[in-house]
Parts: structure tokens; sequence; C-alpha cells
């Protein structure tokens, strides 16, 4: 499992030679990563690339970097994407034409098993291996996408009250988006960390940035937060 944060600004291989950074990520309203928007600095100035998440093949946080599977003149081919317009349902189509499809919804992997709210003392289990992926286009494939980078902060609501903002998400290796992390203290000083199942959030109002999770106020009293995100992630590694 990967911490959102780790992935932005990791370097990103293709198989001949480097091409940039991470810059964003999008996701679905499945918590499924779709698509890797790459800062090309002078490699490709003037030019928003995007690549479909399953194009990636392996994740190294150690030495800082992602490798798809695609070389440097497939990428540098691909369809222009405008800088002054949302990813909408017609470039991901040109898209994913391009470089593939891949059937997410089919594949997508959620383990549904844990308690409502998994803190310090909690358990949290590893995805199971998704199975092969389909290349065929499926039918509805486009989806409606969110920025991670605009997902952070937004305001975080129990049934009884607000909680905090969203600080971070965790994600397994096939893209699968499994957990919000909620700091409840906005200080920025000293933080409170809860872990939320995507299956707890209620709704989500995208305009105002408002998420509604199915939890109390006071319910939050009886478990203990995580302090920050290294402690969260050396949860999720050794549970």
């Amino acid at each position: 499992m990967f911490l959102g944060s780790t992935l932005t600004n990791l370097t990103i291989h293709a198989t001949d030679g480097e091409i940039g950074k991470v810059k964003d990520l999008y996701f679905n309203d499945d918590w499924e990563l779709r698509f890797i928007v790459v800062d090309t600095r002078k490699w490709l100035p003037g030019k928003k690339v995007m690549l479909p998440f399953h194009v990636q093949e392996e994740i190294n946080l150690e030495e800082g970097y992602l490798k798809v599977d695609r070389d440097k003149e497939t990428i540098r081919e691909s369809p222009e994407v405008p800088e002054d317009k949302d990813f909408v349902s017609s470039y991901q189509e040109v898209v994913l034409d391009y470089f593939g499809w891949n059937s997410y919804k089919e594949n997508a992997v959620l383990d549904s098993d844990h308690g409502p709210v998994a803190t310090g003392n909690g358990q949290l289990e590893d995805a199971s291996v998704p199975p092969e992926p389909d290349l065929a286009a499926p039918e509805n494939a486009t989806d409606n996408l969110r920025s991670i980078e605009e997902f952070m902060e937004f305001k975080a609501h129990a049934t009884d009250g607000k909680i905090g903002l969203v600080d971070n998400i965790i994600l397994t290796e096939v893209g699968k988006i499994q957990y919000l992390v909620v700091n409840s203290n906005e200080s920025y000083v000293e933080n409170n960390l809860y872990l939320y199942r995507t299956d707890q959030v209620t709704s989500v109002d995208w305009f105002e940035k408002d998420l509604y999770l199915d939890d109390s106020v006071e319910g939050l009293e009886q478990v203990t937060p995580f302090k920050d995100k290294e402690e969260v992630f050396h949860h999720l590694n050794h549970s």
C-alpha cells in the first residue's frame, strides 16, 4: 500500500529513459486511479501529458521512481490534452484509445472486512491480486474524474459535526483508493489522524469540497489517532 502523497513528484521512467515527474493523479467515483498527470519539464515543454494508470508497471518509493511500459516516442506522440480544459469524457476516450484500455471496474479490488475506524491500534489488510486486465473498451467507460491534488484538504464531516480535513489517501498497488486519512487538528502544529474506509463515505459535495462520513465526532473520542504520516505508513506496512 502507498500513501498518496508519496507518489507526487516521483520521477517517471519510460522504457527508454526519464520523461518527467508525477504532477497529479486522477481518480473516479469508484475510488480507482485512472490517470497520471506528467510534469514533462524540459523534455516536452508546452504539452500536457496524461497517462492511463494501468501503463505503470513498477512503483519504487525507495529510489523515487514510477516506471511505465511505454517508450518516449509513444508518449511524445500521445493525444494533446489542452491545459485550459478539464479532462472530460471526450479526452478520456481519446487517451485510452491511444494507449489501450483496461477494464478497471471488473478488476478493482476492495477489502470490505475492516472495522469502521482504524487507528494506531487497529489492523489493516492488504488487497488480493486482481485478475488479468481486460484491454477491450468497456461500455460506459468514461468517468467523472477527480484530482487528488484538489481532493486534499476537503472538509470531512461526521453525522454530528465536522471532523477535520482530508490529509491523505491510502491506495493499493493496483490503484484502488482504500482509505482516507483525516486530520482532526487544523492547527498544522500537531496531527490527530484517523483512517476511514472509502465505503464509509456517504456523499461528497465536489463543488463545495465537503466529504460526509458514516461516523460521529463523539465516537472519535473512543479511539487513538495517529500523530504523523510516518506512523500511518509504518502501521500499514507492519500490520
